[in-house]
């Protein structure tokens, strides 16, 4: 009896103990959500809300949590985050370049297209394909004040767009970025000679190792978020073709990876598909969905280690996946098409086959939202190619259309749509 007592006790203090703990963590908890409440009556500058982010449980708090790698972005589904001007029957976009967005009567032409059409959405550069940051942050960052061209007003733009009932998703050219490498070569990819690695067009890549790339481009991103753009895509998230041919013969930083023991194709994977995934947490704050160009070889391939693009990885971190699947940049007999150019019904429809079947085999399905081709392909060679007229945009939407899917985007460099296409 006297050592029953004993041990009764012993569990009465070790009651009192647990109860203690559990107090001070709701305390904890409790103080935590009073900032929270604070921050998320707060916004910047007037515009888009910065919401506060998620917090792991403590370890004892929930039974089966045990203290694992909480992702806090995944609180919320594509779904949750798509604003008021996400079209009800899917997005329909195209590109329009800053350069023309910026002249008026080129801004009309565009408006009275998606006016005048099931066309409902504009992609527009924040971040061009030099580098350049086309509107004006207002940011005390000096290397986005030394980037910065003020090209369009951002504000302005997505207002008259707003005003229009058009979706506004912005555009960053991620690691192809000429301005910062000549501004930070070390931010390069160096010769034997000191000299930057750039391509035939004199553009040069960003390292994605680095942090101090990483965090300028999520900075651009957040920049933009929170100026109102309804989404942010992201294009050349990746190292420079043929780089697993060269990479050899440069000098560059791999940052964190350097010691890791894992194979250099491994190593670049790695470091681009944590961008994305930085990228969906950073913009989570802001209720702005993450979105991704990557090319349609990509999935046909599954991971293309050169360039660091591993097609589920980088989907299952996406909210949304934008393929650039232009029969033109097929080579011959891709998907079993002799000359894909000259049949853009089949190569759309045979490339959203094998796409729907990578995206069933993955945790989190991104949205499908391929970039289709407006423009005539002449440069790979005659018989190869034909004109891109009316008809042939059409056979491309009615292959997407056919496959289930309802969303699609137009590139044409230029912002020079062909007339009357039925969407």
């Amino acid at each position: 009896m006297k050592y029953k007592k004993i041990f009764i006790l012993f569990l009465f203090l070790i009651s009192i103990t647990f109860s203690s703990c559990a107090f001070k963590n709701n305390k904890k908890t409790d103080e935590s959500n009073s900032v929270s409440d604070i921050n998320s009556n707060l916004t910047l500058n007037n515009k888009k809300e910065k919401k506060p982010k998620g917090e792991p449980y403590l370890v004892g708090v929930a039974p089966d949590d045990y203290n694992m790698d909480y992702d806090t972005s995944r609180l919320k589904s594509l779904n949750e985050k798509k604003s008021k001007f996400y079209p009800k029957d899917g997005v329909k976009g195209i590109y329009f370049n800053p350069y023309s967005a910026n002249d008026p009567k080129s801004l009309k032409k565009i408006v009275n297209l998606i006016d005048s059409t099931k066309l409902n959405t504009v992609v527009i550069d924040v971040k061009d394909d030099w580098g350049n940051i086309t509107c004006d942050f207002k940011s005390n960052d000096k290397d986005i004040k030394y980037a910065t061209d003020k090209i369009i007003d951002a504000k302005d733009f997505i207002s008259k767009m707003h005003s229009k009932g058009i979706y506004v998703i912005a555009r960053i050219t991620t690691f192809k970025d000429s301005v910062m490498s000549e501004k930070h070569p070390d931010w390069g990819f160096k010769l034997n000679d000191g000299s930057l690695l750039v391509n035939g067009l004199g553009e040069s890549f960003v390292n994605p190792y680095m942090d101090e790339v990483r965090n300028y481009n999520l900075k651009i991103a957040e920049l933009a978020a929170n100026a109102g753009f309804d989404e942010i895509q992201f294009d050349y998230v990746r190292f420079a073709e043929g780089f697993e041919n060269m990479g050899d013969n440069l000098y560059y930083s791999k940052g964190k990876w350097e010691n890791l023991k894992m194979k250099d194709g491994d190593k670049r994977v790695n470091a681009i598909t944590s961008f994305v995934k930085d990228a969906r947490e950073v913009l989570q704050d802001y209720d702005t969905p993450c979105g991704v160009d990557v090319f349609g070889y990509s999935m046909q391939v599954g991971r293309a280690d050169g360039i660091g693009q591993d097609f589920k990885e980088i989907s299952n971190q996406a909210d949304v996946m934008s393929s650039m699947i232009y029969p033109s940049h097929w080579g011959f007999y891709a998907f079993d098409i002799a000359k894909p150019d000259l049949e853009p019904y089949e190569l759309v429809k045979r490339y959203l086959k094998e796409e729907q079947k990578e995206f069933s085999e993955i945790e989190h399905k991104p949205q499908s939202r391929p970039w289709i081709q407006d423009f005539t392909a002449s440069w790979i060679g005659s018989g190869n190619y034909m004109e891109y007229d009316k008809e042939a945009v059409e056979a491309q939407i009615k292959a997407i259309y056919d496959s289930g899917q309802n969303e699609f985007l137009l590139w044409n460099s230029a912002s020079k749509y062909t007339k009357d296409v039925d969407y």
